[in-house]
């Protein structure tokens, strides 16, 4: 699971869903420094996609703050039902 901070959300909420093929939830918080609000992007892929997901936001946005964690159970379309 990946959470994305970036300036360039709409592209980078396009370029997740084509290039990489997985949906995207937009989560709203607010910076806690700035408490500016802020739109962080939050997207589920297998292990096999994460350098893909990188890649792709890094090439619209190379100042994104993107966070890489484990999730311990998904379930839903596109992920296997055990």
């Amino acid at each position: 699971m990946a959470f994305i901070i970036t300036a360039n959300e709409e592209r980078v909420k396009e370029a997740i869903l084509t290039d990489v093929d997985r949906g995207v939830t937009k989560l709203q918080a607010s910076g806690g420094f700035t408490d500016d609000e802020r739109p962080v992007l939050m997207v589920v892929v297998n292990r096999n996609e994460v350098s893909k997901l990188k890649y792709t936001v890094q090439k619209i946005d190379h100042h994104a703050f993107v966070v890489v964690t484990n999730a311990t159970e998904v379930l839903g379309q596109g992920f296997k039902m055990d």
